[in-house]
C-alpha cells in the first residue's frame, strides 16, 4: 500500500513504525489515518491535528510495552505524544488538540468523551479500522482453545463500534458494506 503523508513531520511516522509491529502499522494505524483523513475532508476539520493524532493514537500500545487488553493506553499515549511533539517543536495549541484526540479516541473511558470534530474523527476512524481489517481481529481474540468465546468478543466489538462509536453519519456510510458483510459472516457461523 502506498501511503502519502499529507500534513506532518515524517519523523512522527518513523517513530511510530519503529515502535509498533509491522502488522499493527499496516492493519490498524495506517487504516485509522486513511479513514481520519477522509472524514477530515468531509467535515472540514484540521487535517494536521487529525493526521498526527491518528498516527500517535495507539503509541502506548507499542510492541515493547506489551499492554493488556484493559489498559489505559489513551492516557499513557497522550502523555507520550505530548513529549514527542514538544521535542519536535510543535506549538502548544496544536499539541493540546492532538493530545485531546488521543485521550478521547476510546470514547467513554474515564469520561474522555470526544467533543471537537477532530476528536470525533479520530474516535470514529479508530472504530472504522475494525471494519476495514476485520479478519485481523481474529488474531487478537481467537485461538483454537477459545474459538467460540473469541468470535463472541469480536461480534460484540463490531456491534459496539457500529452502535456506539460510529457516531458521525459519514463514518457509517463509509463502512456500511463491510458491516453488512461481517454480519453475514457471523450469521453463517451461527447456523447449525
Amino acid at each position: 500500500m502506498i501511503f502519502i503523508v499529507v500534513f506532518m513531520d515524517k519523523r512522527i511516522i518513523d517513530f511510530v513504525i519503529n515502535k509498533h509491529t509491522k502488522e499493527d502499522v499496516k492493519y490498524h494505524i495506517k487504516i485509522v489515518v486513511k479513514n481520519a483523513l477522509k472524514l477530515a475532508d468531509i467535515y472540514h476539520a484540521d487535517k494536521e491535528v487529525v493526521e498526527i493524532a491518528s498516527w500517535l493514537h495507539d503509541i502506548a500500545r507499542a510492541k515493547e510495552l506489551k499492554p493488556g487488553k484493559d489498559n489505559n493506553h489513551h492516557i499513557v499515549g497522550a502523555k507520550k505524544a505530548e513529549e514527542i511533539l514538544k521535542d519536535l517543536g510543535y506549538k502548544e495549541d496544536k499539541i493540546k488538540k492532538i493530545v485531546s484526540c488521543i485521550l478521547t479516541h476510546r470514547g467513554s473511558k474515564e469520561n474522555y468523551i470526544p467533543k471537537t470534530i477532530e476528536e470525533k474523527i479520530v474516535y470514529n476512524a479508530d472504530a472504522m479500522a475494525h471494519f476495514d481489517t476485520f479478519l485481523n481481529l481474529f488474531s487478537e481474540f481467537v485461538s483454537p482453545e477459545n474459538f467460540e468465546e473469541g468470535v463472541k468478543l469480536i461480534k460484540e466489538k463490531i456491534n459496539r463500534d457500529w452502535d456506539k462509536k460510529l457516531n458521525l453519519r459519514e463514518s457509517k456510510k463509509l463502512v456500511n458494506d463491510k458491516y453488512k458483510a461481517i454480519k453475514l459472516l457471523f450469521k453463517s457461523l451461527e447456523e447449525k
